[in-house]
């Protein structure tokens, strides 16, 4: 009997540990989740985590009363980060920049280091590093900018639900006469019969106002882009379209002109073929079937996202277009204005993460990395690897 009794409790163990697992993971299943998970009720914190990370003492019960929106969380970033702190595969706000996802890791924006510079010892501005969101509980301030580089939104205002619409609306939701979302959008899932899928990553719409507060009366006017994720391990994206339309809705001002272009309409034509060809400084012997290189993506062009697949290594073929994230990561990286690599240096062996004095090696470690895992620059493309600029300009 006691063997019997053992074997059950392991048993029912496994099954709530696996169940919180899968709660962890499908939490927002593509739209609105519980109510109770951001939000107490009544006026209370209900002991959320607290900047430590640990469920010790609970935030006072007036911050839940200040925001006005019943959060766990002094604001929404704060409140996000209750569980999307840490290390971990929904996490986005590591220690140590180990959260090596596509769209980088907040611990960049809040860890400035120094590296040996031209005449001296210089300084990368942790700011510089990536998106400033405000997250009061966990020390994530705005930075000095006033507004969005090439738009109005207030630095001030920045934070996940900035871009993110934490409710997962389409549209507008069943209230402006959408169908219910029954799985993300951001995973090869079907939806049932009757039901959509949500938009990629939570991602606000045109209907979406940022902050998801009237009173910030900011409107989106572009949709959210069409992406496809891998769900594995691997943190692979294939991005479809619309990318660089989307990111306009606060950066207005990087429409072309003098400007890099990038977008639904900046096809790659004539640098898909250097994209596909070029493997690194020097070697010119890459074939389209195995290309891709994930520090340096690309849009498919198309809208629809059956077509995308997030375990292809295929390169651009034709109608692919260059995009914001191209050469940025979304959230931050270890590199100045969000890059995908060092945009400051010849060389990438000698980016400013590489050579630092203040950094540790396990951050060094994490400055670049693909599939998730962390690379060294020299082994996989050579001592004298310029710029990645030039996996589509060939220039080196």
């Amino acid at each position: 009997m006691k063997t019997i009794k053992l074997s059950m409790v392991i048993l029912s163990a496994f099954l709530i540990t696996i169940g919180l697992i899968g709660y962890a993971e499908a939490y927002h299943d593509g739209g609105v989740a519980r109510c109770t998970g951001c939000h107490s009720m009544h006026q209370s914190a209900d002991n959320p985590l607290g900047p430590s990370g640990t469920p010790s003492a609970p935030l006072p019960v007036q911050s839940a009363i200040a925001n006005g929106t019943l959060l766990k969380g002094t604001d929404a970033s704060s409140t996000c980060l209750n569980c999307h702190k840490g290390s971990g595969s929904y996490k986005i706000y590591s220690t140590d920049g180990s959260n090596r996802k596509a769209g980088g890791d907040f611990f960049w924006v809040k860890t400035s280091y120094t590296y040996p510079g031209h005449g001296g010892s210089a300084t990368s501005l942790g700011e510089e590093h990536g998106h400033n969101i405000v997250a009061l509980d966990y020390g994530l301030i705005a930075d000095s900018l006033s507004a969005a580089p090439g738009g109005t939104y207030l630095s001030s205002k920045l934070g996940c639900t900035s871009c993110h619409d934490a409710h997962g609306q389409v549209l507008g939701g069943t209230k402006a006469g959408q169908l219910p979302i029954s799985v993300s959008g951001s995973y090869d899932e079907e939806a049932a019969a009757g039901t959509i899928r949500g938009n990629y990553r939570l991602l606000g719409d045109s209907v979406y106002r940022a902050g998801n507060l009237v009173s910030d009366g900011y409107q989106f006017t572009n949709n959210a882009p069409i992406a496809k994720a891998n769900s594995s391990s691997a943190q692979y994206v294939d991005y479809g379209s619309g990318m660089s339309e989307w990111c306009r809705n606060c950066h207005a001002g990087y429409t072309g002109g003098t400007r890099h272009v990038a977008g639904n309409d900046e096809v790659l034509n004539g640098y898909g073929d250097n994209y596909n060809s070029y493997v690194k400084t020097g070697d010119f012997t890459g074939t389209i079937a195995t290309s891709y290189d994930q520090l340096v993506s690309f849009e498919r062009g198309t809208d629809d996202w059956t077509e995308l697949d997030p375990t292809s290594t295929a390169g651009p073929s034709a109608g692919a277009n260059v995009m914001c994230l191209t050469c940025h990561r979304a959230h931050a990286s270890a590199h100045d204005n969000s890059g995908r690599w060092d945009f400051t240096e010849g060389l990438l062996e000698e980016s400013h993460s590489l050579i630092s004095t203040t950094l540790t090696e396990t951050e060094k470690a994490n400055a670049y990395y693909k599939g998730g895992s962390s690379i060294d620059i020299v082994t996989t493309y050579g001592e004298f690897q310029r710029q990645l600029c030039n996996k589509c300009h060939a220039q080196d």
